[in-house]
């Protein structure tokens, strides 16, 4: 039973190496990572698209009135 649990143990550190990998990559892949578009949001650039998914519209709960 103990070398189970050992053996679970040891497979669940190459598990979550991999998962962090898969998402490292996704995030360094996708175009206009989270720095850009936070700076896009603060110069004012593409404020209907921000007010559109950002949640503004007034259509989510707790939205801004």
């Amino acid at each position: 039973m103990a070398s189970y649990i050992l053996k679970r143990l040891l497979l669940m550190i190459p598990t979550l190496f991999g998962i962090m990998l898969v998402s490292f990559v996704i995030i360094q892949f996708v175009p206009g990572g989270p720095v850009e578009r936070m700076i896009a949001q603060l110069q004012g650039h593409n404020t209907e698209a921000t007010a559109r998914f950002g949640g503004s519209s007034g259509g989510d709960i707790g939205g801004s009135v």
